[in-house]
């Protein structure tokens, strides 16, 4: 059974979301910077130091009709997430950051955010 798509918990995953439910190739470099326009726009309601934008860095791949969305390094890939540190310099330093007992390490090699439970 799927699962029901739910709004208001990841406003990236919202706002790519809604452009597809317009019909719109994402991964399209027609739609390049209206999409970079709108992660802007969404980072600007989260980071408190807005030179931190210059680490939005993210690759949107299609195959056959599914999106991915990659994080070229952590900070992006957090962000993209739905994720946002306040420490982005030390978290650019150690790959990796904790919330809510959860750890997220981004490998730079693969290009992938994992998490991983802690226990207490």
């Amino acid at each position: 059974m799927g699962k029901i798509y739910e709004f208001n918990i990841n406003p990236f995953q919202d706002f790519l979301f809604r452009s597809l439910i317009y019909d719109t190739d994402i991964s399209d470099k027609e739609y390049e910077a209206d999409i970079y326009v709108g992660f802007v726009t969404i980072l600007e309601y989260f980071i408190l130091n807005k030179d931190d934008i210059q680490y939005l860095d993210y690759e949107i791949k299609n195959s056959c009709g599914y999106y991915k969305v990659v994080g070229k390094n952590v900070i992006s890939a957090l962000w993209i997430s739905g994720i946002f540190p306040k420490n982005i310099k030390q978290v650019l330093v150690t790959n990796e950051y904790i919330l809510n007992n959860i750890k997220y390490v981004f490998n730079s090699k693969t290009k992938k955010l994992i998490s991983k439970s802690i226990k207490k």
